[in-house]
């Protein structure tokens, strides 16, 4: 059960969004145009790092018991099982919600970069760095940072649904799409409830993990595709 009153506040929230941000953009002007190899694969990595050192900091400060905002393991098998039967709904729902608000809004597709070199991988070593990108780091690093940090303090403000909707938008306005803003929607209102359901986070990375690495295989295997 997750508490009523968050230990953090709407400003911090908007305070770690911000500075998430602004550590891209400085990085981006001084240290990644020196990088070489695959520089891809670390700039996505050091945002996802960057998000989470930016949450447990907030974490650190409020001095809140982990446990009681979901970060246990208590009954993970439960909360694990509750997110594999969600990502398989939330799932279908973001395949059918793309490809109909692309063509209700006559929309062209556009892919995400991971989604694309996992169509073009042509072996397993090269579908390695978009599937733990998409499957791992993405679904623990945005989860902790827009269920758990931006969630708990719109819902204590603006009760369930506004804490859901809140949030969702916030995860999909920070994916920069008009093209993904309905499917965005629709899986990070899921994400939300279940979060809030179970009273677990484990269930909501659980669940954003099987639809990220399921899209990644079903790209490599070409069952879906990429336009």
């Amino acid at each position: 059960m997750l508490p009523e009153k968050a230990s953090w506040n709407i400003g911090t929230v908007m305070a770690v969004h911000v500075l998430r941000i602004v550590t891209g953009l400085l990085l981006a002007q001084t240290v990644y145009p020196f990088w070489s190899g695959d520089s891809a694969f670390w700039i996505e990595l050091v945002d996802r790092i960057t998000v989470l050192f930016l949450v447990w900091l907030v974490l650190v400060k409020s001095r809140v018991a982990w446990t009681e905002i979901g970060l246990s393991l208590n009954h993970a098998g439960r909360n694990g099982l509750w997110g594999l039967l969600a990502g398989v709904g939330l799932l279908t729902v973001s395949i059918y919600s793309e490809k109909y608000y692309a063509a209700w809004l006559l929309l062209t597709p556009a892919q995400h970069p991971l989604a694309v070199q996992a169509q073009a991988a042509a072996s397993w070593q090269q579908l390695l760095s978009p599937l733990f990108l998409a499957g791992v780091a993405a679904p623990v690093a945005e989860e902790a940072l827009y269920r758990l940090l931006t969630f708990l303090p719109l819902r204590e403000r603006w009760g369930v649904w506004g804490g859901t909707i809140g949030s969702a938008a916030i995860f999909t306005l920070m994916h920069f799409s008009v093209y993904w803003l309905g499917e965005m929607m629709v899986i990070g209102i899921g994400l939300a409830l279940l979060y809030y359901w179970t009273g677990s986070l484990v269930s909501a990375i659980v669940a954003h993990a099987f639809v990220n690495a399921s899209k990644i295989l079903l790209l490599f295997f070409g069952v879906l595709p990429v336009t």
